[in-house]
């Protein structure tokens, strides 16, 4: 048999920490595979004129992952009619129900995801099933497993000596949107705790340098940034830490897969999806919350092995059925 050549269609290409990482988990499960990243450039137009004759190349397309099921706003990426023309499989997507909905988008998305071309479709949790299933009612079943990043091969962090590292992981929004007065009382807390301070820029490329650009906003004396073009070295930086503090999603992710506590800055449904499923309500915080600082307590109690195992579990058994769902139509 051919190696199969599969699409890959996802935000890929601008440095985003989680969603680079989504492609190295899916390289592992397809290293068999070709995988063609099926976006020309990152701006309008996305696609090239050949994009009819680039998906008649593939075998099919893997949707995925991260939050692309936005209901109040086409992106000209993620759904396009030219892929209906190989068999479609969605996996790990998620719902920021947050952003509202445009009937009109939701009415073109309903069309795509009811298309027979549509074979398979997972989500990173119960909500976003919950959404799409009422909203969008496609024709096949939704599964849910944990979030692609639980299935990565965590690289063992740095050897270190010296006080506690507190990771603070911050991304770059408008201009006077984060409120940074309480993040830096959260900085001098975990000092008066004993920390050592260490800003992660947790991006590479385009994504790096808005976040570089963001910290403009944020001049903070006591305190260390790491910043790094190698995804391997970013998660190292995070499995390093004894406590973390992020405003990116995937973060809270690999921090959690090192049992590292992480609190979320933000509280969009991903976060709160996440900190509920792991049963830590007590890491949802906010930037905006004056008592941002009460998050960071004393002892952090870390995340359980048996908690980090089963989210690796569940996130290989929905890659693995993925696998043989797709691969089972070419054998």
């Amino acid at each position: 048999m051919s190696r199969a050549r599969i699409g890959l269609v996802g935000y890929y290409g601008y440095g985003n920490y989680g969603d680079e990482l989504f492609k190295v988990v899916f390289e592992k499960i397809f290293h068999d595979c070709d995988l063609v990243t099926m976006q020309d450039n990152q701006a309008r137009p996305y696609y090239g004129d050949d994009i009819e004759s680039k998906v008649s190349s593939l075998d099919c397309l893997l949707i995925g992952g991260g939050d692309l099921v936005i209901g109040n706003y086409w992106t000209d990426q993620y759904f396009e009619d030219p892929f209906l023309a190989k068999p479609i499989y969605i996996h790990g997507v998620g719902v920021p129900t947050w952003s509202g909905e445009d009937p009109k988008v939701v009415q073109r998305m309903a069309k795509f995801f009811r298309h027979p071309s549509v074979r398979y479709i997972n989500v990173r949790d119960h909500e976003s099933r919950v959404w799409i299933e009422q909203k969008l009612n496609p024709a096949v079943p939704i599964s849910v497993s944990a979030d692609i990043v639980c299935a990565l091969d965590l690289p063992a962090p740095p050897a270190r000596q010296g006080a506690p590292v507190f990771g603070l992981i911050t991304r770059k929004q408008m201009p006077g949107e984060i409120h940074w007065t309480n993040v830096r009382n959260l900085c001098d807390k975990a000092r008066s705790l004993g920390y050592e301070i260490k800003n992660i820029i947790l991006g590479t490329g385009a994504d790096r340098q808005a976040d570089i650009a963001g910290l403009g906003e944020f001049s903070y004396e006591n305190m260390r940034t790491v910043e790094s073009e190698d995804l391997w070295e970013l998660t190292r930086e995070i499995g390093a830490c004894d406590v973390i503090a992020s405003m990116k999603f995937h973060g809270c992710v690999v921090s959690t897969l090192y049992g590292v506590p992480a609190i979320g800055m933000i509280t969009t449904d991903k976060f709160r999806n996440l900190f509920r499923y792991i049963e830590r309500p007590d890491l949802i915080a906010h930037h905006t919350h004056a008592n941002l600082p009460d998050r960071l307590a004393p002892f952090m109690a870390r995340i359980p092995k048996l908690t980090r195992r089963y989210l690796r579990e569940d996130a290989m058994r929905g890659l693995g059925r993925l696998r043989r769902r797709m691969l089972g139509e070419f054998d």
